[in-house]
């Protein structure tokens, strides 16, 4: 599984405008530096000794991030370590972008864009408003979609489908084969009636107030030092 998420993370970063992350024996860290959400590990195992150590005295202000295929055992070990669990799990998923469906809806406008290895797709309605949009992240042959909305006034009428398919045939263009991203629990049903396949679950904590406050040393716990 690390492989998927460390593949996952080259775009999605850039999709945030984040800089590298940065590897550990153990974990990758990204850093947001958004309120309430600092900086973010996401572990390269869900191996119950591994996710015990890293979940132990979180910082307030960190998140916890477990891809894994025992979504409630890892559950279980971050609140038990004190961690504020997500109300939401969210779900890796795949899908091989030369197989993924092109609908599309001739009320809306397309519109595509390229700022390096980013690509956006707007759905403009008659009044030039934005009715849908997304964007994916390039990275070698993988296309890393993210942050995929339709406006509420537009919902039901399949636009999310019409930017997921568009983004797709963009990642093709650019000689991707595989498109992933991190699907939310309402995200996933489109994205399910898309082809994409799920390949884990994400669990995600926070480090709360009785957790460590800087947590200094956990990069150098993480690195085997």
């Amino acid at each position: 599984m690390d492989h998927l998420v460390r593949r996952w993370l080259a775009g999605w970063r850039l999709c945030r405008g984040l800089e590298p992350v940065t590897e550990y024996d153990d974990a990758y860290l990204a850093v947001l530096r958004l309120p309430g959400r600092e900086r973010e590990w996401f572990a390269r195992t869900d191996d119950p000794a591994t996710v015990d150590r890293l979940a132990a005295d979180l910082p307030v202000g960190t998140w916890l991030t477990v891809t894994t295929h025992d979504g409630d055992r890892v559950a279980g070990q971050l609140a038990a370590a004190g961690g504020q669990l997500l109300d939401e799990r969210r779900t890796l998923m795949a899908v091989d972008v030369h197989e993924h469906p092109q609908p599309v809806n001739d009320s809306y406008r397309l519109e595509r864009t390229t700022d390096g290895a980013l690509e956006y797709v707007r759905l403009l309605s008659a009044d030039g408003g934005v009715a849908a949009h997304g964007m994916m992240g390039i990275v070698g042959a993988d296309a890393v979609m993210h942050d995929i909305q339709t406006d509420p006034a537009h919902r039901r009428r399949g636009l999310g489908s019409v930017v997921m398919g568009a983004l797709a045939q963009r990642a093709i263009e650019r000689g991707s084969r595989t498109g992933l991203l991190m699907a939310t629990t309402d995200g996933f049903h489109l994205y399910r009636k898309l082809d994409w396949s799920s390949e884990a679950t994400m669990v995600t904590a926070s480090g709360t107030a009785g957790a460590g406050a800087v947590g200094g040393d956990l990069g150098a716990v993480l690195a085997g030092g």
